[in-house]
């Protein structure tokens, strides 16, 4: 029995052997005939040159699995897959090496000398499909003629036969080597341990760095972009798309990338309109955990993944945790079987971390920019202080408004601030705008044209979790045209309309203001009723607007004859008043009323017409006449007819003995 298994022992080794002379035969030829065919190499001797490859894979493989054997009293025949070992510690170093474009190796480095098992004379003689499993590797030659020299490197996770260390996962980076025409002549290989360069690979900075992208102003749109476009350029993923969803919304592709050779454009947004309205898509958006489509399940129904146009194999979704009622999704889809094992998964869920970061600071920097972007284009000018009103930010509006630039106001104290109503007003507001917290004011401002402005100022405080007051929000509204039109309406309420002088209304409040302060100081007060003597026969001669155009011009002359403190009112047709305010002697009202006897004395000249004017003044004294202000005006009426009766062009006191001198 013994003798038996020693025969059948040197059988296996007598066939390990011929397969090794098979396989150097296979390399041989295979150099030879690269040699003769140069650079015009013909379909068929491509053809051929790809068979010996692949040939010479798998003869390695099983020359692998048949000398890779315990002690010799076990026998190993071989291995039907290739076993991934994750127990072996791997340099840091990643292996270099350069390739012809078959894959056959030029140069390499110490390390990729080392764990390929290689020495100096194996340069030029080893080809990169023997340690590739075959499927693989046409997907890599598939993928480097596909790829156009000015794009760069492209990147893949590859299994690969290391000396000493079985088969193991790599991400391989591969970057044409060109010459001067452009022609690709070579390629440079770089292979990381998959699960080294899921630790030490600078992609996690790299998704870390797009927050600072985002705080220096760039898009939450454009960093997820660029994101895609690093999973893809980096590790050569086919196709990596990002959506995201909020409560209540559709869910929207914010970002994706595919290599040139998938056509997007064609496939990509029929695909997304067909799965985006889909329940499934909004579940994966909002699942615990990652979740694997395998090759045996790449769609659910006619839920897909990727366009199936991509003829991908898997897709790895990782859900996105995102800030208040926002979720989203990652999607990476592969071209092998089996591309997203545990290491990978785990390295995936780690940049997911820091994706979800990133997200939740873009939303909130897209919360604020729309906060910024609706209150600049809020039609009220508005300005934030701090919390002693120096302006910190105004609105387009604001400047627009008042003609200013942001230099011109930043850190500069608001003119408008109502510190002595927050200091007087605050503890006793009404309850309706303690509510609000506002305190509501009307301001005077000068305008972009040096206009006067009326502007109606809201001031809000802003408040921290504390209640602290952080700043001030300042609204203002231009109620400018509000306040003349106001103003106006007023104006004419208690103005004549002829003569712009006050009315009798006005007449009468002015007269009880001055009676009362007459009656605070112990003064006198003069009430003069003054009445034109001729003008019946002038407008009865000349005309209603001959007669306007006098009593305009009577009205002005009576305002020069009298103080400004003084009151000179029209009551009706040509009978005025004047209010004399703080009056010590009875002669100073003689004085007075001669004044404007003698300055309509004079004919008064409108257009070539010389016309005469002369008037009575009736006048009554507070508080000797009388105490009441209509009873005064009254005894002011007969005092003037009383002049009249002395031939008019005169005044008359309606105390007797004042009209002696």
């Amino acid at each position: 029995m013994f003798f038996s298994f020693r025969v059948y022992l040197v059988e296996v080794r007598l066939i390990v052997a011929t397969f090794d002379q098979l396989q150097q035969i296979l390399q041989q030829s295979l150099r030879d005939l690269q040699a003769e065919s140069g650079e015009q190499e013909s379909v068929q001797e491509r053809e051929l040159s790809q068979a010996l490859q692949r040939l010479t894979g798998r003869l390695n493989g099983i020359l692998v699995g048949s000398t890779d054997s315990a002690p010799s009293d076990e026998l190993v025949i071989g291995r039907s897959s290739p076993v991934v070992s994750d127990s072996v510690s791997l340099p840091q170093a990643p292996l270099q090496l350069m390739t012809s474009c078959d894959g056959v190796v030029l140069m390499a480095n110490d390390v990729a000398l080392e764990l390929l098992g290689l020495d100096v004379r194996s340069i030029g003689t080893v080809s990169l499909a023997e340690r590739i499993p075959y499927e693989e590797w046409r997907v890599v030659r598939q993928e480097l003629k596909a790829v156009q020299p000015p794009q760069g490197s492209v990147s893949w996770v590859v299994t690969m036969d290391l000396s000493g260390v079985s088969f193991q996962k790599m991400i391989c980076s591969v970057t044409p080597m060109l010459d001067q025409s452009r022609k690709v002549t070579a390629w440079h290989w770089e292979f990381r341990h998959a699960n080294d360069s899921a630790r030490s690979h600078p992609f996690t900075s790299f998704v870390q760095g797009f927050e600072t992208k985002l705080l220096n102003g760039q898009a939450l749109d454009s960093c997820l972009k660029g994101i895609c476009d690093g999973f893809v350029q980096t590790f050569g993923y086919p196709f990596v798309w990002i959506a995201m969803v909020q409560d209540g919304q559709p869910i929207q592709l914010r970002a994706q990338a595919v290599t040139p050779d998938l056509d997007w454009d064609t496939h990509g947004p029929s695909w997304w309109e067909s799965i985006s309205r889909q329940e499934m898509l909004a579940q994966a958006c909002v699942a615990s955990d990652g979740s694997l489509m395998s090759p045996n399940s790449p769609y659910a129904g006619e839920f897909a993944w990727f366009p199936s146009a991509f003829r991908l194999q898997e897709a790895y979704c990782l859900p996105l945790a995102g800030q208040g009622d926002f979720s989203g999704l990652l999607v990476v889809c592969s071209r092998m079987t089996k591309a997203f094992d545990t290491s990978i998964r785990g390295w995936l869920k780690t940049l997911g971390g820091e994706m979800e970061s990133v997200i939740a600071r873009g939303i909130e920097m897209e919360q604020l920019r729309l906060h910024s972007a609706v209150i600049g284009a809020v039609h009220n000018a508005v300005c934030v202080t701090n919390p002693h009103g120096r302006v910190e930010w105004v609105n387009q509006a604001y400047m627009t408004l008042l003609g200013v630039t942001p230099r011109q106001v930043l850190g500069t104290p608001l003119r408008s601030f109502p510190h002595a109503q927050l200091q007087e007003s605050w503890p006793t507001l009404g309850s309706s705008t303690m509510e609000t917290g506002c305190v509501k004011t009307e301001v005077m401002e000068k305008g972009k044209d040096g206009a006067s402005l009326v502007l109606e100022q809201m001031l809000t405080p802003l408040v921290d979790a504390h209640g602290k007051t952080t700043h001030f929000v300042v609204i203002l509204h231009d109620v400018t045209a509000r306040t003349v039109a106001a103003m106006h309406m007023k104006h004419q309420a208690y103005h004549d309309a002829l003569t712009d002088l006050p009315n009798r209304i006005m007449f009468e409040d002015r007269l009880q203001l001055a009676m009362a302060q007459a009656r605070r100081h112990g003064t006198l007060l003069a009430l003069l009723f003054l009445d034109l003597d001729n003008f019946k026969s002038i407008n009865d001669e000349h005309g209603h607007q001959m007669g306007d155009r006098l009593l305009r011009i009577v009205a002005k002359q009576l305002v020069t004859c009298v103080r400004t403190t003084d009151t000179v009112s029209r009551l009706s047709g040509d009978e005025f008043t004047i209010i004399l305010q703080g009056v010590d002697r009875i002669q100073d009202i003689r004085q007075v009323a001669q004044k404007i006897v003698d300055c309509l004395t004079s004919p008064v000249h409108i257009g070539r017409q010389a016309i005469p004017v002369q008037t009575s003044i009736g006048i009554a004294v507070y508080p000797k006449d009388s105490m009441d202000p209509r009873r005064l005006l009254a005894i002011a009426d007969q005092a003037m007819y009383r002049a009249k009766d002395h031939g008019g062009r005169r005044w008359y006191f309606a105390t007797p003995e004042w009209n002696i001198e």
